[in-house]
């Protein structure tokens, strides 16, 4: 019976969307964009809570209320950490060891709507708002960017060149949002004068068609030394993505990894990252 309601409900919204567009198209679009934009995981379970409790905590005016922030004092260059989708700044404990044992000034933050952030939509554009915030408060060297988290970066980067970054690592990076919007599509069923409705709202709301944002249009201009790492079976975001990412961009290196999914938490991606931070 759960497996049964797991598909029926995308189903269900797909039906409903298609149905509210034969009365209004932006009406049907808005709502659809309101539940593609809101999580449904990623805030503080109670096993995470040490992890993140051991680093000083700072919460910062963001458009949705306060965001998180993590502080990990050390003597080294400062790291900044941005998480991705459905996570929050506790995914990086498995890389937290090593990054202390280079003795970096390490910050991580939670995403809106994610961990301790305020918020209930989450947009990539949404979450380059409070990147931009932390850089310009601890203007990092090194910045390490899961997924989405990536992709908000890369768009951040584009439109707010930080003087201070040095070295950029981009893991599983998502590049094209027509792919992840017909994925969604796919999912929910719902169509094309749906689709349509998105592209013009989206198009209205944040300045880009669906097809136009793609994370390699935004790398073009990047300088830092950057490191792109991609699971050769990512299920989520398939390989091919971080190749297309690299092609645009002037001093990148690209690793197709053999281990570790989407998220990458792995030995090899670990030696792949501190050897990348430590060259």
């Amino acid at each position: 019976m759960k497996r049964f309601l797991q598909k029926a409900i995308p189903k269900l919204y797909g039906f409903y969307f298609n149905l509210l567009s034969l009365f209004s198209q932006d009406k049907a679009a808005s709502i659809a964009l309101k539940v593609f934009s809101t999580p449904r995981r990623g805030r503080i379970l109670e096993h995470q809570r040490e992890f993140l409790n051991s680093a000083r905590q700072q919460r910062i005016t963001s458009e949705d209320g306060l965001y998180m922030l993590y502080h990990w004092k050390g003597n080294g260059p400062t790291v900044l950490l941005n998480h991705g989708w459905e996570s929050n700044a506790f995914r990086w404990k498995y890389l937290f060891p090593d990054l202390k044992r280079l003795d970096l000034n390490i910050i991580a933050i939670d995403g809106p709507a994610h961990g301790n952030s305020d918020g209930t939509l989450f947009t990539a554009i949404k979450y380059s708002k409070l990147i931009k915030s932390t850089i310009a408060l601890y203007e990092p060297e090194i910045i390490i960017s899961h997924s989405v988290g990536a992709m908000a970066t890369v768009y951040n980067e584009y439109h707010h060149p930080s003087p201070s970054l040095k070295k950029l690592v981009l893991l599983g990076s998502p590049n094209s949002l027509e792919v992840i919007m017909r994925g969604y599509q796919q999912l929910l069923s719902f169509n094309n004068r749906v689709y349509k409705g998105l592209d013009a709202l989206l198009q209205k709301r944040f300045g880009y068609k669906i097809a136009d944002f793609k994370t390699e249009n935004f790398a073009v201009n990047i300088t830092a030394t950057t490191l792109i790492l991609h699971e050769k079976s990512d299920a989520i975001v398939p390989v091919i993505a971080g190749k297309q990412i690299v092609q645009k961009m002037k001093n990148a290196t690209f690793i197709e990894t053999s281990t570790g999914g989407h998220s990458l938490h792995t030995n090899e991606n670990t030696e792949h990252i501190v050897n990348f931070l430590k060259s």
